[in-house]
């Protein structure tokens, strides 16, 4: 944290101030009350952080362009960057699409068009599809925890995504004003239970996410990863087939590899016998 941050800095001051003078128990009745109570940095990082996750979140569609890398820790310790861009698409309630391109030149995509989710990777010609029965929020914990599937950011696609900020972001402090792409952008930073995250967000009317970068503090060696968002669109003009998904010629499907797990273990139960049944 930068050294303008003024988080627990008032509470020591007073509590040092407090025992020069002999009033002990004053200052502890003070330094517990002002450690309780947020600052105004904190206050202010806050109010920054809602006002990007109302936004977001309250507009039925969106596109943007994210240019990401992240680091991949090696056996010796020594930290590789790897990147990717990804083109994001959202048509709120239940349609997502993910373009992808890794920086070796490999291409996937994730694309939820209301009926099915489906992932496809073009270096090999596969995809998989599994049945898509709610909305994006829905589907997006689905991917996540039953398909055992990566989407990095993933709440910032989400219509809870508020809620989920709340719930995740354990500490907040206000960094600084500074630019970003030629606007004026609000530097905040905070911590939930296992990251360490910065966040710049655009000042205005327009409050949208503009560079995150999160580093990973109980995972070995630290990894970092940080993403810079550009080419905001809340009103894009989708064509019908944007969310729509044609085999290519050739490709190959498959079900996830979460879904041939739960299909062999149903199977196994129902060839076990039943209870009380003899083997």
């Amino acid at each position: 944290m930068k050294n303008r941050m003024t988080t627990g800095v008032s509470v020591v001051v007073c509590a040092l101030l407090a025992l020069q003078v002999g009033v002990s128990v004053a200052a502890d009745q003070a330094a517990a009350v002002a450690a309780a109570a947020p600052s105004e940095e904190s206050v202010r990082a806050r109010q920054v952080l809602d006002a990007m996750a109302q936004y977001l979140s309250s507009a039925d569609e969106f596109s943007v362009e994210l240019l990401a890398g992240y680091e991949v820790v090696q056996e010796s310790g020594q930290k590789i960057e790897f990147g990717e861009r990804r083109d994001v698409s959202v048509s709120r309630p239940d349609k997502l699409k993910i373009e992808t391109v890794r920086s070796d030149g490999s291409e996937n995509l994730t694309l939820f068009d209301s009926k099915q989710i489906t992932l496809y990777d073009a270096d090999t010609n596969v995809y998989a599809t599994a049945p898509q029965t709610a909305g994006i929020d829905e589907s997006v914990i689905r991917f996540v925890r039953d398909l055992r599937m990566r989407l990095p950011l993933a709440p910032l696609v989400m219509k809870t995504l508020p809620a989920e900020l709340a719930r995740r972001v354990q500490s907040i402090d206000y960094v600084e004003t500074t630019g970003l792409y030629g606007e004026p952008t609000h530097h905040i930073a905070g911590r939930t239970a296992t990251v360490d995250f910065e966040m710049w967000i655009t000042d205005g009317k327009k409050p949208l996410l503009r560079r995150v970068a999160l580093t990973y503090r109980e995972a070995e060696g630290h990894p970092r990863f940080w993403a810079d968002f550009s080419d905001w669109d809340l009103d894009p003009d989708f064509r019908k087939s944007a969310f729509s998904f044609a085999p290519p010629s050739g490709a190959k499907s498959m079900p996830f590899a979460m879904e041939l797990i739960r299909l062999a273990g149903a199977a196994a139960a129902a060839k076990a016998p039943a209870a009380g049944e003899a083997r």
